[in-house]
Parts: structure tokens; sequence; C-alpha cells
């Protein structure tokens, strides 16, 4: 049996093969020939799973880990206005800042080791950052998993799930492919629409079905989200915390996770027109 690793967990190939025996003349033994059949693959399954809940009472107050803020690693070419080359980081400044990650000792964790760290005082690796990227554009699966696989490092994707599939999108298989890769896959809603601003309803419902529609899709539970623009208020966060979410990240900056807002979490905001220098800059300080 051949085995295939797929986000952390081994997925089994399995060869099947029969036999036929064939008569021969009296004077010749008989032999045995291999009957070819095709080999039989199982599909893919979820990672393994820990399901999460919050305690009564949280082991730390805070602690200080730098969660990095990404949008899209493209070409710059590909902006149209002011806030889209703000938001786009050219793919080569974005390999070089992971190399100066690499070689500064600093550790991309997931959100379970995050929040288990905080919850319940799991230990953290040294210089831990998490990694996070909005939004759920294509090169989230063609330019970034590629370079974060040189490192075998994770990444959390804040996708927009009504927008799975829309040019420039990630589709729903590429969604799949970033988790099984043992990536974090989180809500961004369904819209992209600002919390603050919808009624109780809808309110809900962005925050309701986009996670629904990850757990139809992801085949577990879903516990990330991501508020689009940074906008929420004291309505959004009570959303959240009924929806089932664990942890939500604004565009606060910051890098104190801290157990008393565990849904207005503060992000360093990376700029695409920076450069490598401001980044470690910017992460250093970050980091204390």
């Amino acid at each position: 049996m051949a085995v295939l690793a797929a986000g952390g967990v081994a997925l089994g190939v399995h060869l099947a093969g029969g036999s036929a025996t064939t008569e021969r003349p009296a004077t010749t033994a008989p032999a045995r020939a291999a009957t070819p059949t095709p080999p039989t693959r199982r599909a893919p399954v979820a990672p393994a799973f820990v399901r999460l809940s919050a305690p009564s009472a949280p082991a730390r107050a805070s602690v200080r880990v730098p969660v990095l803020m990404f949008h899209r690693v493209a070409s710059p070419a590909t902006a149209t206005d002011a806030v889209a080359r703000d938001l786009t980081v050219p793919p080569a400044v974005f390999a070089s800042e992971l190399a100066w990650l690499h070689r500064s000792g600093y550790h991309p964790i997931r959100q379970a080791q995050l929040f288990q760290a905080l919850e319940r005082g799991t230990p953290l690796p040294r210089r831990p950052v998490v990694l996070t990227f909005d939004d759920g554009y294509v090169d989230d699966v063609t330019t970034i998993l590629p370079l974060l696989r040189r490192y075998d490092w994770p990444a959390s994707f804040f996708v927009i799930t009504g927008r799975a599939g829309a040019r420039a999108f990630l589709t729903w298989p590429q969604i799949v492919e970033l988790d099984r890769a043992g990536m974090d896959v989180g809500s961004h809603t369904v819209d992209h629409v600002e919390l603050p601003s919808l009624d109780p309803a809808e309110r809900g419902r962005e925050v309701l079905d986009s996670k629904r529609d990850l757990q139809r899709h992801l085949g577990h539970p879903e516990y990330w989200f991501a508020y689009p623009a940074g906008r929420y208020d004291a309505a959004s966060e009570a959303a959240l915390s009924a929806a089932g979410y664990l942890l939500a990240y604004t565009t606060d900056p910051g890098s104190t996770i801290s157990a008393a807002t565990p849904m207005a979490e503060p992000r360093v905001r990376i700029h695409g027109q920076g450069t490598v220098a401001e980044f470690a800059e910017a992460v250093g300080a970050a980091s204390g």
C-alpha cells in the first residue's frame, strides 16, 4: 500500500489485484497469470480535527503574538487603485518576507495553537507569529501556498464564501485544497459587508451562512473569523459568539491577543508597497 500525505493526514492508496488460472496441456505445469485491476484511491478526507470550546476561565489573560494581515500576493499590475495597491504584495517581496521570518527564528502557528495557549495555557514555540490572508483570492493557492510549503508553515485564509468561484477568487475545490494542506480556513462573511451596518437578521445570515458553507465543504467545525474592512461593534461580537466562533480579528493595530476580547483581536497590517526592511521593523516591534 502506498501512502500519500494530505494536510498531515495519511491517505492510503490501495492497489487491488486479482488472479486467474489458465489451463495448459498435460505436459505443461499450470501457470498463474495476473489479471490487472485498476488501482482504487480513497477519497481525500478532512484532517484530524479537535473540537474546541472556550473554558469557563481562561488560563492566561493575554499572549503577545503578532497576527500579520495580508490580502493579495500578486503582480502590482492586478491592482486597479491605491487601495488595491496597498493590499497587494509582489510575490518576490513576499518570498523575501518569509525568508526574513525564517532567518529571524519566527515560527508561524495555527489558530488552534493560539487559542489553546490563551485559553488553556499550552506552550507556544519561540517567536510565534500567525500569518493571515483576507478575502480568498486565487493567489492563495497559486502563489502563497507553494511558498509556505518551502518552510512547512501554516497560515490562515479568511474567505468570502459568496465569491467562491468568481473571477480572481478561490473555487470551492481550491478552498478545500488549502484545508487539506494543513491551513486554517475561516470566514470573512458571505458578501464582504460591514457587520455594524446590517440589521440583526442580515448580520446573522452573514456570520452563520458563511460558517455553515465552510463546514459543509470542509467537513469539520469552523471557529475563526475576520471582519470585512475591520468594522465591528458590540452587536457584531455578540453575533459571532452566538454563532460559535472562538477568535475574530479586526484591523485594529496591536499584537496582544486577549482572553477578554476574543471577538475583537488586533492584527499587524502588512502594506503592499512596503519594503522587506519595513516589514522586518513592523514585525520586530510587534514581537516586543
